[in-house]
């Protein structure tokens, strides 16, 4: 992300200087890391003064089943958060892409689930993102397995859990790697430390069900509505093995920061990489979905005119 400290922040129902957003160090979120979040795209649309936001009720939506899941009352509905991102964008704008986080956070309330006794608190924050071409990544299994049920629910998007993918992204940049696989406690595939995995086989994809402790991915869900309908191939959520991924095709990651990524090696060994493989005309499929700038709104999107 290209910019550090943005000036403007939607801070508790309004957009307010980034520096008047603070909570005390023993609140809650600071404590524990007792919050959840989202993440969302905004591409800047070519010739106009206008993003297009990428399933932001479909990422909004989200945010309140992890609340729910944590036994967090939500301080406001989706339908003003969706406002206020909306106007956090008017209020900064830019001509580039930006990476927009919506987060509810616990201030004070630690071992209770009585919404009298809690204090919450929402931001939305906007960091502007160079838009690059498709990226080829060395993917490695490290000891850390996901967190998931019923140590953690493992559909909620809480920064408590991205402490534990700290640990693995760690890990795999010591093992030689860019990303790490993250394994349940079955063994099998549950995703990355922020992407889905995909691996294609002959006459279908396989991708690891939300019960083996895969986040719901929305943009999983967007490309692999495009697989079945742009390439005629049946996309499967179904438990898929480790070793599964040295003999598949192709394999990518995906997810709102990663787009579409290509996967080059797993644990050291090189994986296929067709010139015109599915990947690729994947991600440009998806690249085209999101930064469509005619008149007809993609379903996808929601445009802020700027």
């Amino acid at each position: 992300m290209s910019l550090e400290k943005p000036t403007k922040i939607w801070w508790n129902g309004g957009v307010s200087d980034w520096q008047d957003a603070v909570v005390h160090v023993t609140a809650e979120t600071a404590m524990r890391g007792v919050n959840v979040f989202e993440g969302v795209m905004a591409y800047k649309l070519e010739g106009r003064r206008e993003h297009a936001v990428i399933a932001l009720d479909e990422h909004l939506e989200r945010l309140a089943r992890s609340a729910a899941l944590l036994h967090l009352p939500m301080p406001y509905s989706p339908a003003g958060l969706r406002q206020g991102v909306l106007d956090l964008i008017r209020a900064e704008p830019s001509d580039l892409d930006l990476y927009i986080r919506p987060t509810v956070f616990l201030e004070s309330g630690a071992y209770t689930a009585d919404p009298s006794r809690m204090r919450m608190g929402a931001y939305i924050t906007s960091y502007t993102r160079e838009r690059a071409p498709l990226r080829s990544v060395r993917l490695v299994t490290t000891p850390w397995t996901r967190v998931d049920d019923p140590a953690f629910p493992a559909q909620s998007k809480s920064g408590a859990v991205y402490s534990a993918f700290r640990l693995a992204r760690m890990a795999a940049v010591r093992a030689g790697g860019d990303e790490p696989l993250l394994l349940n406690a079955h063994g099998t595939v549950a995703e990355t430390a922020g992407a889905a995995v995909m691996a294609v086989f002959s006459d279908r994809v396989v991708t690891p069900p939300p019960e083996d402790g895969a986040l719901d991915s929305i943009t999983r869900r967007i490309l692999s509505g495009l697989i079945e309908r742009e390439f005629g191939i049946k996309v499967v959520q179904r438990s898929l093995h480790p070793e599964e991924l040295h003999e598949a095709d192709e394999v990518f990651l995906c997810g709102t920061l990663d787009e579409v990524a290509e996967v080059a090696s797993f644990d050291g060994v090189e994986l296929g990489r067709a010139e015109e493989s599915l990947t690729r005309r994947l991600f440009e499929k998806y690249r085209a979905v999101c930064t469509a700038a005619g008149p007809d709104h993609t379903a996808a999107q929601t445009r802020v005119a700027w």
